[in-house]
């Protein structure tokens, strides 16, 4: 189960998500052990993306494929819904894309394209300031501890330590994005910090004992379906509003929930809840749940009662917009034209027993370039569209398919068709 997170221990939790490997599209040419021409393929992927057949496409592409124009099943549609306002789904493809023993089989719900898309500039929030976090903090009276200052002094110490060598030789290097700022309050059982003026936290001490007292006897842990979020006398969409009320204080007004687990045992419940931004009404998502130096993922959880919110953290989350460029997103047929280029070319290769059944238009962080020695501070984030076609973990888990051959996600750049991540 999760277990709680205080905010100096946040540089740790990141330090461990580097360890796990990043694999990014040259990477993947280089694994396959595939030499080919880059330029010409290049050539042939801008060639496509440049057609004039933008804008949500109306037919289908690849072999023995379909896009239909209706809203399609309403349950499956429905799983393609997690954000608290929905989305709505334009249509479905089905069909194989490739052609001999090098094909990948998608059968997704497509989303519409909106009318407004950006590359999007995210710099630290200077509003998240003093008053903010009282408003955060939400105390109910008596005295106001401030700690900001031992605060940043914990965090300092575990940036030293994670830059130096470890026993085992290791060190834990991490990319986050952030400055060097902390503040933090504290009124009773209640205290609420912001870090790096992206990164906020929050806990009711009290109310968390109270949600932790369930694990003394029995109890159970449920994972709760996104398209049957509205269910039971409490409910996980009445669980997101309370959340939702809780993060206006930081100017969240949407979110796109990943899992929800409803705990209950001993008489009382509550939901643990795992959630990544929306911006300008797409999910903020790397792809994968792999991460490497250079990659940052703003996410968040919280553990929600119907006394409230016991404690929500919210990584890399916080960011304000400083400039949005509008651009013009590829459709879905070119989509489908460009992946049959990089299978053709053996930059992807799948041997076709994946089907991919959800297809997302998401913005997506872009790496960079890493501090070798230290831990690095980005002090802006850059988003990007991209289309994402990928079969949850789980699903591959449980389907067996772990002697396939083929990427479980697909990350195309929504703009020029270059292959962002692969798998």
């Amino acid at each position: 189960m999760r277990k709680s997170i205080l905010p100096a221990a946040m540089a740790v939790v990141l330090s461990v998500f580097a360890l796990i490997s990043c694999q990014g599209a040259p990477d993947a040419v280089e694994g396959n052990g595939i030499m080919h021409a880059q330029g010409e393929l290049e050539r042939q992927v801008q060639e496509i993306a440049g057609a004039d057949a933008r804008g949500q496409a109306q037919t289908g592409a690849g072999t023995g494929g379909s896009l239909g124009t209706g809203a399609g099943n309403g349950a499956d549609a429905q799983r393609q819904t997690t954000t608290l306002a929905g989305t709505q789904v334009a249509g479905r493809y089905q069909g194989t894309v490739g052609a001999g023993g090098n094909i990948i089989n998608i059968n997704a719900e497509i989303p519409g394209i909106p009318d407004n898309l950006y590359v999007i500039t995210l710099q630290p929030d200077d509003g998240l300031d003093k008053d903010a976090l009282l408003a955060f903090l939400d105390s109910e009276g008596g005295s106001i501890e401030d700690t900001s200052r031992e605060l940043l002094e914990e965090i300092e110490e575990g940036d030293r330590y994670n830059s130096t060598t470890q026993e085992n030789g290791d060190r834990f290097l991490y990319s986050k994005f952030g400055d060097h700022t902390a503040l933090r309050l504290v009124s009773g059982t209640k205290e609420a910090s912001f870090v790096g003026n992206t990164s906020a936290y929050y806990v009711d001490h009290a109310l968390m004992e109270k949600c932790q007292g369930i694990f003394g006897g029995d109890y159970s842990e449920t994972l709760i379906a996104l398209d049957r979020m509205g269910e039971g006398s409490f409910s996980a969409q009445r669980a997101g509003e309370i959340l939702l009320d809780k993060l206006g204080a930081v100017w969240v007004d949407d979110i796109a929930f990943e899992k929800i687990y409803f705990v209950e045992g001993d008489g009382y419940s509550y939901y643990q809840m795992y959630f990544i931004p929306v911006r300008e009404g797409l999910k903020v998502d790397i792809g994968s749940n792999s991460y490497c130096l250079g990659q940052v993922r703003p996410d968040g959880w919280a553990e929600v009662s119907q006394d409230g919110v016991a404690e929500v953290s919210l990584n890399n989350f916080c960011g304000k917009a400083v400039d949005q460029d509008p651009v013009t997103a590829l459709s879905f047929e070119q989509v489908l034209k460009i992946l049959e280029q990089y299978l053709d070319s053996g930059m992807i290769q799948s041997d076709g027993r994946i089907t991919y059944d959800r297809v997302e238009l998401n913005y997506y962080p872009v790496p960079t370039a890493p501090a070798q020695d230290g831990i690095e501070y980005k002090s802006e984030l850059v988003l990007k569209p991209i289309w994402h076609i990928y079969m949850l973990l789980d699903e591959y888990v449980d389907g067996g398919y772990g002697d396939a051959t083929g990427p479980s996600h697909i990350c195309v750049d929504a703009v020029t068709g270059e292959l962002v991540e692969l798998q």
